[in-house]
């Protein structure tokens, strides 16, 4: 919570939307030291006005300019408490992964550890306003106002349900502010008018099925990073691109990382309520999504964890075999959980979501589905499996993981038939994953510089290089040197002069250059 400090004597209500609210807001503002520059790491705390909206009758649609904040970022461990810095002991049940901490400026006497501390987990977009001059962060899930301390009790809101809040940095600190956020907060989705200067970061290095890739996403493939959805869509589409054979490639289908968060959205009960904000996903699919052996879907767990979701054989759920018919082990219908959290969270939810959504979209799309069929019989022979796969040893690595696992699937003659079926934690360790992580950079690296060399941004044109696109599976499937041996690191990633090229289209690395390293720890 908000250590005690001293608000304003007449709390100050804005328009949002009001011309003078910049010079209002950011009056008296300290400013900090040095504004970032791209490709810097962003700012260890930003300082900025904090506002709240006001839902009285009489006020409804503006602002409460509640202070001046201090705002770091913080990782909380997995015993509650944050990483590096004090904790309160009203911290105990807070869950472990990345917090906003919030302290009033200035105020030299406030612990540390009486911060209010908002869950990164649960901010969903950002939206901005005037080229930054008031940033919004919309909240997944309501707070109350008490939850802010002092700031909310003296103004009066405690009994308030609060759904965003607003910063207002000062007119200097706007590109700083903005750039931090987006470092802190990698999942949230960017709205309204970005200032030039941290628009052109966002430009796309690469794009591939429409999805686009950023320096700042390929910076998340440095050491302890957590990937983004961005990150994680970009490569799980580049391993069925390049890793699935051709034979397999029809019988799966790769969801993106919204499907879940699109169809759990809006407020929904269930999956089949659910169906309604996805139907139109897979209708582009020859077969439709029952006509898919095996239907992967990631899932984002509240913002800090990933794993994955696959459903084995949905339409002999949805279709029972005749009474004469024999069902092999293979063919069992099931739903598999991918998980490499050491404890993972309960998948149950998710699980009966996806039963409730293919439930609904074998009703809606297939002729012979039968009126009589209920979901429970659904859920009867749709069981599901937490599989016994390889753990994480750490805490940033899940996405990662997820990627793996995807190889794995795909490149293993057995493990798609036997899913769920046996124990998988011999499938490959941390050590293959730390390697991954590596890998990946660099064929981002790679991809970057080649679409910088001839002016192609699009993957799929690029790949058209034989030699590129043996460079990338090669990375996408290497496995770490045996114990005793040094790893043979790959040339790095290079801007070659066009008259350096071979007619062939081969790509050379005689350069040194590397554009956007990926960073890496001491």
């Amino acid at each position: 919570m908000l250590a005690a400090a001293q608000l304003p004597t007449a709390p100050i209500c804005i328009d949002s939307d009001d011309e003078g609210l910049h010079q209002a807001s950011s009056e008296g503002l300290p400013q900090a030291s040095s504004s970032l520059q791209e490709g810097d790491a962003p700012a260890e705390r930003i300082v900025c006005q904090l506002m709240i909206p006001n839902r009285s009758a009489a006020r409804r649609g503006r602002m409460l300019l509640v202070g001046s904040v201090s705002v770091a970022h913080r990782l909380v461990g997995a015993e509650g408490g944050c990483v590096g810095g004090a904790v309160s002991s009203r911290d105990t049940a807070r869950q472990p992964g990345p917090e906003l901490e919030f302290v009033r400026h200035g105020d030299s006497s406030s612990a540390p550890g009486l911060a209010t501390r908002v869950p990164t987990r649960v901010i969903s977009h950002m939206a901005v306003t005037s080229h930054g001059q008031m940033i919004f962060l919309k909240l997944l899930e309501a707070i109350s106002a008490d939850q802010l301390g002092a700031f909310g009790v003296e103004a009066g809101l405690e009994a308030e349900l609060l759904d965003e809040f607003a910063l207002v940095p000062h007119e200097s600190e706007v590109r700083t502010v903005l750039t931090t956020l987006r470092w802190w907060l990698p999942h949230v989705v960017v709205q309204g008018s970005l200032p030039a200067a941290v628009a052109s970061e966002s430009a796309a290095a690469l794009r591939l099925d429409g999805i686009a890739l950023t320096g700042r996403d390929i910076q998340l493939l440095g050491d302890e990073r957590c990937l983004n959805d961005s990150v994680l869509d970009f490569f799980l589409r580049l391993v069925m691109h390049l890793v699935a054979p051709d034979n397999l490639k029809g019988d799966v289908y790769l969801a993106s990382t919204f499907f879940f968060q699109k169809l759990t959205s809006g407020g929904v009960a269930n999956g089949e309520e659910g169906w309604h904000n996805v139907r139109r996903w897979t209708r582009s699919l020859p077969r439709g999504l029952l006509g898919q052996r095996f239907v992967i879907v990631p899932i984002n767990e509240q913002n800090i964890h990933w794993w994955l979701a696959v459903v084995c054989n949905p339409r002999k759920a949805l279709q029972p075999p005749l009474p004469s018919e024999t069902v092999k082990v293979g063919e069992t219908p099931r739903i598999v959980c991918l998980d490499s959290a050491q404890e993972p969270p309960p998948h149950c939810r998710v699980v009966a979501f996806l039963r409730g959504y293919l439930w609904r979209e074998w009703r809606e799309r297939d002729p012979s589905a039968s009126d009589g069929e209920k979901l429970e019989k659904v859920t009867e022979r749709l069981q599901a499996v937490s599989a016994d796969v390889p753990k994480q040893a750490n805490c940033y690595d899940c996405g990662i993981f997820i990627i793996e696992f995807l190889c794995h699937l795909l490149t293993s003659k057995t493990a798609l038939q036997g899913l769920g079926l046996a124990p998988h934690r011999h499938w490959f360790g941390q050590e293959r994953v730390s390697h991954r992580r590596k890998r990946l950079c660099w064929v981002a690296l790679l991809l970057t510089a080649e679409a910088q060399r001839r002016s192609e941004h699009d993957v799929g044109r690029l790949l058209q290089d034989e030699h590129l696109r043996a460079q990338v599976v090669a990375a996408l499937t290497s496995k770490p040197p045996i114990a005793g041996q040094e790893e043979e690191a790959p040339e790095a990633p290079t801007l070659e002069h066009p008259s350096k090229r071979p007619r062939t289209g081969t790509m050379g690395a005689d350069s040194e250059d590397v554009p956007w390293p990926c960073p890496t720890t001491a």
